[in-house]
């Protein structure tokens, strides 16, 4: 390897510091907030993050997928209250079974309209679900009428408050939804597609992996996650209230951005999000046990997502400047040329090494 890519090497190196800078703030964070507080390093209090933060989690795990295709969905929130609008008439007049898979069907049309809109009619991702978001949101409150609306069948509470093996009920859900998702983005071919869209759209396209699918599954992943939530807040309030998920995406996207996922697609993993959402938690609930105002909690929030955003866009740039590509493409070919030996008899070149480290 030459000197100069020895260089750019150590700079790939520093960039991918920047998802595991996460895990030195994570542990800052506890270590400050358990000298603050004796409370916060207890059993009850951890369940209770654990609890709280299980809602933005779950639908934080498809926004990690969504992010890392290069895409946004900022109708969380009136995904949300629109399918816990929906869910709680259809249940209240037809069972409890026919409105969740009501609320299901509701999730999963809302998340294949913003796939339409994005990949069909090619709205920005950004504009597309902002727009969206405010259909749905005011779907929520043309369904709720002049108040919000309580289920009969008390079995959404029942669930939503209950605890399992010292965990609460959304916590486990978080989980299973978490291991879901990192096996869905990180163990499959589809989860490698997504990262190949999210990090070069056109080399993906010539790699014949079909872009307009990846889109089409990923909003449709979110908004099923999103029917998943719904759902659980259903259950925790007892209510359908249209107004409920009105800070779910500030929050959602502050701790998938704050886990290291770019916003510039193509970068981004299942459990360094997740980190990121128990930070977000563990801030949030840091501001109740030192009784701060809560209002700082959102200029904080923002000042998360500026940061994040910020230092990703500048390590970007750095890795990505003409002498740093020129460099990376000088030591890929002489890389290439050390792989090669003279054939035993006819002159040709076979190869000794492979990508998997062997040789054939």
């Amino acid at each position: 390897m030459s000197l100069a890519g020895g260089r750019f090497r150590g700079r790939e190196q520093i960039g991918r510091l920047k998802d595991f800078s996460i895990l030195l703030i994570f542990g800052i964070v506890i270590v400050a907030l358990s000298l603050a507080t004796p409370r916060f390093l207890t059993v009850t209090n951890l369940t209770n993050i654990l609890d709280q933060v299980a809602l933005i989690g779950i639908i934080a795990m498809g926004m990690t997928m969504l992010l890392i295709s290069r895409n946004f969905d900022l109708s969380v929130g009136g995904q949300v209250a629109f399918i816990g609008l929906v869910t709680v008439k259809i249940a209240n007049s037809h069972g409890l079974a026919a409105g969740i898979v009501a609320g299901l069907c509701t999730g999963l049309a809302c998340g294949l309209f913003n796939g339409f809109v994005v990949t069909t009619l090619r709205v920005n991702s950004l504009i597309a679900t902002l727009g969206s978001g405010l259909i749905f949101s005011g779907l929520a409150f043309v369904l709720a009428g002049s108040s919000p609306i309580s289920p009969v069948d008390t079995s959404f509470q029942e669930f939503a408050i209950a605890d399992f093996l010292g965990l609460p009920a959304p916590g486990w859900v978080f989980i299973v939804v978490a291991v879901i998702t990192g096996w869905l983005l990180h163990f499959t071919v589809g989860g490698r597609e997504i990262y190949a869209v999210g990090e070069n759209p056109e080399a993906a396209r010539y790699a014949g992996v079909r872009s307009t699918r990846i889109h089409y599954f990923t909003f449709a992943y979110i908004g099923i996650l999103c029917a998943v939530a719904s759902l659980l807040l259903v259950g925790q309030l007892n209510v359908a209230d249209p107004s409920a998920a009105s800070t779910f995406p500030l929050d959602v996207i502050a701790a998938t951005v704050l886990g290291g996922v770019s916003i510039a697609g193509g970068k981004g993993s299942v459990h360094m999000a997740v980190v990121g959402v128990f930070l977000i938690g563990m801030i949030s609930n840091g501001f109740n046990l030192l009784n701060l105002d809560p209002n700082l909690y959102r200029v904080m929030t923002g000042s998360i997502i500026i940061a994040a955003v910020a230092f990703d866009g500048a390590v970007r740039q750095w890795l990505t400047t003409p002498g740093a590509v020129r460099v990376r493409a000088r030591d890929d070919e002489e890389e290439a040329r050390t792989t090669l030996t003279p054939g035993p008899a006819d002159g040709s070149t076979s190869s000794v090494r492979t990508l998997g480290g062997g040789s054939r």
